[in-house]
C-alpha cells in the first residue's frame, strides 16, 4: 500500500495572482513565477475556479505558474491555461470552462454530476496530482481507487452546488440553511461590499486566500485516504474475502481490529458482486472492551437492516440475554435489532457462537 510522499505536505511554489492590468505590462510577467500563465476571471469568486488554480498548479506542467484574473479574451488568449472563463472546453489546449451552450462533461466511472472547472482540472490531472502526492506511478492502482474516492467525498459536491444540482430531487423546502461548506467559506472571502477597499489589489489577495482554503482541504483529504480510508479498505476487502471460514454462510464477517468499515462494505460488494450480501459483522470494540455485532443497513444511509437482530432478544440485557442466546457474557441488544454487545471474554469474536442462531 503507498503512503505519503516526504514531498505530500510542501506548498505549492510561490504563489503570484494579478489582475489584467498587470498581466497586459510585459515586465509583471517576468517575476520569480515558472513563465506558465493560468487565466481565470476576476470580479466575484466561486470555489471551483479557487480549487481549479490550486489543482493546476501542482502539476508538472504548471507547477508554480502565476494565476492571471481577468475577462479580456485578447490576454486570456495568450495564457497557458484558462479555468472557469472564456466559454470553451477543450483540454489539448488547456481550456476548462463550463458554463458554454451544449456543455454537459462529467467525471465518468459511473459520476453523472456535470463538472465545474475544478472537476474538469480534477479529470485531467486529478492521477497525476495524487501520484505526486504518493510518490508513486500513476498506475499505481491506490492511485486509481482514491482517484475515483476523492472525486466522490470532495470535487463532486463542488461541482454540483457551482453547478446549481440539488443533492435530493424535490421541491420542498430545506428545513434549515448550511453555510458552512466549503463553497460558502470560499464566498465568504470575497471583499464585503461595505469595505471601502474595492481596488483588483484587494480582491486578488482574498482569491489567493481562497486558493490556498479550498486547496489546502483538498490535501486534507488526500492526506485522510492515504493514512486512514486506504488501509481500512484493506482490511475489509481482506475479512470480506476470508468470511467463508467464519461460517460457512457467508454472511458473517469479523473483523480482527476495528476500523470505519460501513461504506467500505457496500462499494466492495458491490465490486466485487458478492453474494450472498453480508448480513452481520462482528469487531471489537476497544474503548468499552466488549465485542460488537452489527447488522448491516440495507445502505449506507438507511437504518433499515439486511437481517435484523431477532426480535425475542432486543431490549434485553446481561443474564436474560444470555440465557435467551445460549451466548455467555452479553450485555445488550438495541431495541431496534441493530447492533448488540458481549462481554470481551465471550466468543462473538469466532463467529460461530452466534451463527446458528442468526443465520
Amino acid at each position: 500500500m503507498a503512503s505519503l510522499s516526504p514531498a505530500a505536505a510542501a506548498s505549492p511554489k510561490r504563489l503570484r495572482v494579478y489582475s489584467s492590468a498587470a498581466a497586459a505590462d510585459g515586465d509583471s510577467l517576468n517575476g520569480t513565477g515558472s513563465g506558465k500563465r493560468v487565466g481565470t476571471h476576476n470580479g466575484s469568486f466561486h470555489c471551483d475556479e479557487a480549487l481549479g488554480c490550486f489543482l493546476i498548479r501542482l502539476t508538472s506542467q504548471f507547477t508554480g505558474a502565476d494565476v492571471v484574473r481577468t475577462r479580456d479574451s485578447q490576454i486570456l488568449d495568450t495564457l497557458d491555461a484558462v479555468l472557469d472563463v472564456g466559454g470553451v472546453y477543450d483540454p489539448s489546449r488547456h481550456r476548462y470552462d463550463h458554463h458554454q451552450k451544449g456543455f454537459n462533461e462529467v467525471f465518468g466511472h459511473g459520476f453523472n454530476t456535470k463538472l465545474s472547472s475544478a472537476g474538469l482540472v480534477y479529470k485531467h490531472f486529478g492521477k497525476e496530482i495524487i501520484a505526486k502526492e504518493l510518490g508513486v506511478s500513476e498506475d499505481h492502482e491506490d492511485v486509481h481507487h482514491l482517484y475515483l474516492a476523492i472525486y466522490k467525498s470532495f470535487v463532486e459536491a463542488l461541482d454540483a452546488i457551482d453547478n446549481g444540482i440539488n443533492r435530493y430531487d424535490t421541491d420542498q423546502p430545506p428545513k434549515y440553511v448550511n453555510n458552512t461548506h466549503l463553497s460558502s467559506r470560499v464566498g465568504r472571502l470575497n471583499p464585503d461590499w461595505t469595505d471601502p477597499d474595492q481596488s483588483p489589489e484587494k480582491e486578488n489577495m482574498a482569491f489567493q486566500q481562497a486558493m490556498m482554503l479550498a486547496g489546502g482541504e483538498f490535501l486534507e483529504s488526500v492526506r485522510f485516504h492515504v493514512k486512514s480510508w486506504l488501509p481500512a479498505r484493506s482490511i475489509v476487502m481482506e475479512c470480506l474475502l476470508s468470511r467463508g471460514n467464519v461460517d460457512p454462510s457467508g454472511e458473517i464477517m469479523v473483523f480482527d481490529r476495528f476500523c470505519p468499515w460501513k461504506l467500505h462494505l457496500f462499494e466492495l460488494e458491490e465490486e466485487l458482486k458478492i453474494e450472498p450480501l453480508t448480513k452481520y459483522v462482528l469487531y471489537q470494540d476497544e474503548r468499552s472492551k466488549s465485542w460488537r455485532v452489527q447488522a448491516v443497513s440495507v445502505a449506507p444511509d438507511r437504518f433499515e437492516s439486511r437481517k435484523a437482530l431477532p426480535e425475542k432478544w432486543r431490549g434485553m440485557r446481561d443474564d436474560e440475554l444470555s440465557w435467551e442466546t445460549g451466548i455467555p457474557g452479553c450485555v445488550f441488544v438495541h431495541m431496534s435489532g441493530h447492533w448488540g454487545q458481549q462481554d470481551l471474554r465471550g466468543s462473538f469474536g469466532n463467529g460461530k457462537s452466534c451463527s446458528q442462531m442468526l443465520i
